[in-house]
């Protein structure tokens, strides 16, 4: 079931997003009299192509979903008779086309608005910073940091939510020197200021946990061990385990909420285990063999069958922020998250180019199934926030000057203009192949992460 969802959550996510970004392109050269000879989600051999009564362009779906492309008529690469070149891209003035490939990447921009508009009229909530514990030896544990308190500041960053922490604390990393830290008591109405020194912050490049690095871990409100549901042919099933079961403790070793319940499972790989419960006001002892499962590094895992009812976990009022807005109030906290995450992409890329982030810590198309599965099971608005930042993350991602993506394409239709004659077909043809070996590359590194991820 799982998996149906994020299968279902990632096709939705890339096939709206491709859409966006290719219909931004297809509207303008619609607007500029260009004719368009195919628009297509996906790349490789179509496996549905559809064409309107004498209509003259192709719209095909393709099972390689990298991405999508619009087919401009151009008078290089199709013989057009004179009477109809006026149509084609190429023979445009050299506003219209820098106007057509603009219009991809402001498409997605103008989607990641809405769909952040949708989130803040709809309303969602999120977790205050507050810190959970404290890992000793750590960064932060040595910096004197303590349990309850909130991070109410980073540097010169106000941090509203986590977010918004590790946003500020990704903009030092590999700087070295000391991150100001300011936290408010939980218990006492007094704030206090902290040095973390950074000289030996290290962070890994398959896993970047920024909070755990420093040594943070976040608070998240303890969840009862109450079983909701039993799979199928589990073992929790083949030993009578039934929903309502509460957990008291597992060989004589008492249970202190379900996230206890579910790491001493996976502390019993293929193992029999006493498992004292409470049904209907009765205590009942269950005799139970484990099954197992692969975890990151091929680690074998207890694997029990049990889930608990994650509607069930509430947050306390005074530990969450409340986001909602009116529609027109609404516009304010929109730009301030946009360029909350333009901050973000502008920290990893510079870090990034001058090599005090690894490539590793970039995520592929396995990441993105993940991501899109998880933010659809939390409902409606986490998904839109979702397709906004991954539409705002397209949009930047095109705008680079590299060759293939639709900034490099820019740069060729500037040069054009300030040279005043046409780049050949055979240097653009070139640069087009070097942006696509460079996009295979990218596809391959990031997707070596995430099963790097996977296999430890």
């Amino acid at each position: 079931m799982t998996f149906l969802l994020y299968s279902i959550a990632f096709f939705i996510a890339i096939s709206v997003l491709i859409l966006v970004h290719e219909f931004g392109h297809f509207l303008v050269a619609k607007l500029c009299q260009v004719k368009v000879e195919r628009f297509s989600i996906g790349f490789g051999k179509p496996f549905y192509i559809w064409k309107r009564k004498n209509g003259f362009t192709e719209y095909a779906f393709a099972p390689f979903l990298f991405g999508g492309y619009v087919k401009l008529l151009d008078s290089r690469e199709t013989k057009i008779s004179p009477e109809n070149r006026h149509f084609s891209f190429n023979h445009k003035p050299v506003l219209q086309r820098f106007a057509i490939i603009l219009a991809g990447p402001l498409a997605n921009i103008v989607f990641a608005f809405f769909a952040f508009w949708l989130m803040f009229v709809i309303g969602f909530k999120l977790p205050k910073p507050i810190i959970n514990e404290v890992i000793p030896r750590s960064i932060a544990g040595l910096a004197g940091l303590h349990a309850d308190e909130e991070i109410i500041k980073v540097d010169k960053y106000t941090t509203n939510n986590w977010g918004e922490v590790i946003i500020a604390m990704l903009s030092r990393i590999g700087d070295g020197g000391n991150l100001k830290v300011v936290t408010s008591s939980t218990s006492k109405s007094k704030t206090n200021d902290y040095q973390l020194d950074l000289k030996n912050w290290a962070l890994d490049s398959y896993n970047p946990d920024i909070l755990l690095s420093v040594g943070l871990v976040p608070y998240k409100p303890k969840i009862l061990p109450i079983v909701y549901r039993v799979a199928k042919m589990s073992p929790a099933a083949k030993a009578g385990l039934q929903k309502g079961d509460f957990i008291i403790g597992i060989d004589g070793n008492k249970i202190g909420d379900w996230q206890d319940f579910i790491q001493k499972i996976k502390s019993y790989p293929h193992k029999k285990i006493s498992l004292l419960l409470n049904r209907d006001g009765k205590d009942l002892n269950l005799n139970v063999t484990t099954s197992w499962r692969l975890e990151r590094g091929l680690k074998r895992i207890g694997f029990l069958g049990v889930t608990v009812d994650t509607d069930k976990i509430v947050w306390p009022e005074h530990l969450v922020r409340e986001y909602k807005y009116k529609p027109w109030s609404a516009f304010p906290a929109i730009m301030h998250q946009m360029k909350s995450f333009l901050d973000l992409n502008n920290i990893v890329l510079s870090k990034l180019l001058v090599g005090k982030i690894s490539l590793s810590v970039l995520g592929g198309p396995i990441a993105t199934f993940t991501a899109s599965g998880k933010a659809l099971s939390q409902g409606f608005v986490m998904f839109m926030g979702f397709l906004a930042t991954i539409s705002l993350t397209i949009a930047l991602v095109n705008l680079l000057p590299l060759p293939g993506l639709d900034g490099g394409h820019l740069i060729l239709i500037l040069i054009e203009a300030i040279r005043r004659r046409p780049i050949s077909m055979r240097t653009q043809l070139l640069v087009f192949r070097l942006g696509i070996a460079l996009f295979v590359l990218l596809v391959i590194q990031t997707t070596a992460n995430d099963l790097i991820r996977i296999l430890g």
